[in-house]
Parts: C-alpha cells; sequence; structure tokens
C-alpha cells in the first residue's frame, strides 16, 4: 500500500496543480496534501465506527483484540462494498469532468517565431 500511495500522491499533486488557474496552483497543490489527511482521519474514524456498531446488542463485533475471534472477512467485504460504491461515484464523476486544457503563451510566442523566420527566409540575399 505504500507503493500505492506513493505512485498516486505524485499523480495527485500533479492533477491538482495542472487543472488549478493560474492565481490558485499552490492552494491545489495544498488541497493535494489535505486530502491525504482527511482520508487517513476517515479511515480511522470508519474503523473506530464499524467496531463500535458491530458490538452493538451484545454481538462479538468484527474488530476485536483477538485475531482468530474476529470477523475482518466481513470489515474487508465491507470495504469492497464502499470501493464499487465510490468506483461508480468515480465514474460518474469523471463521465461529467471536463478537462481543462493548459493554455499558455506558447503558441503565440512559436507562432511569432515562425513569421520572424518566414521573414529571414523571404528576403533576397545580395549577391557578390
Amino acid at each position: 500500500m505504500g507503493t500505492a500511495d506513493a505512485f498516486l500522491e505524485v499523480a495527485k499533486i500533479e492533477f491538482f496543480y495542472d487543472q488549478a488557474p493560474e492565481s490558485m496552483k499552490s492552494l491545489g497543490t495544498s488541497y493535494a496534501m489535505t486530502t491525504l489527511g482527511i482520508g487517513n482521519f476517515l479511515s480511522s474514524f470508519l474503523l473506530s465506527t464499524v467496531s463500535h456498531v458491530t458490538k452493538r446488542h451484545g454481538h462479538r463485533g468484527w474488530i476485536l483484540n483477538k485475531l482468530n475471534a474476529s470477523h475482518l472477512d466481513y470489515y474487508y467485504a465491507f470495504f469492497v462494498v464502499l470501493n464499487i460504491l465510490n468506483f461508480v461515484f468515480f465514474l460518474f464523476m469523471a463521465k461529467l469532468y471536463v478537462y481543462r486544457a493548459e493554455v499558455s503563451d506558447s503558441m503565440v510566442v512559436l507562432k511569432e517565431e515562425l513569421k520572424g523566420l518566414e521573414k529571414v527566409h523571404n528576403q533576397e540575399v545580395p549577391v557578390t
């Protein structure tokens, strides 16, 4: 998971930086780091909530101190369901997303340079 997080963070920072307006580039990068922290808090909250809810009404619960007595299979099945719902939500949002193409002055500069080269090539070279 650590390797996957390392690759994901680089892509996430690049996405937030690339898609943010020029005046908000640093804010986009800070959002990328903020999502990592929020994800960690959400993971801890989910673990404690599942543990608390499954111990209600005299049940043993899914997450116990003894691994052999725990029902971690139920807990991970719950995560599978959450990930499927997350993937469906991702597909829906990706379908609605409009990629902001990078607009820069590089095309204008390139056109001006090409015009300058055409002028140089079109000038008559004096014969001596």
